[in-house]
């Protein structure tokens, strides 16, 4: 069953809250804990994933955020996980997608 563009919405943004709560943490239990950062990895795929399969009609209603990076961003998790740079996972999670939920809540009324 394929899902709705609303439904993918919904994955981003509660993928983005349970990134939230693992960033809350603290950079200290990412850097000790690999469970921690392969849970961000994955979560951080996922909204890749679920942005990819958006139709272009919804992305266009949400022009302030950068659909093809976070794409890309996916492709690599998924596909180049051997030169993930677990810094750059670190600062996507707590700055960028902080950044992205706001877009999301502000502009796509």
């Amino acid at each position: 069953m394929t899902r709705t563009d609303d439904e993918r919405l919904q994955d981003i943004l509660e993928a983005c809250a349970e990134l939230a709560e693992l960033v809350a943490r603290g950079h200290g239990e990412f850097a000790r804990d690999r469970a921690v950062r392969l849970a961000i990895e994955r979560l951080l795929e996922i909204v890749g994933e679920a942005a990819n399969a958006l139709s272009q009609e919804m992305r266009d209603r949400f022009r302030a955020v950068d659909w093809t990076g976070i794409s890309r961003l996916r492709i690599v998790l998924a596909h180049h996980y051997h030169r993930v740079d677990a810094e750059l996972v670190w600062t996507m999670a707590s700055e960028d997608i902080p950044s992205l939920v706001s877009a999301l809540r502000s502009s796509g009324s």
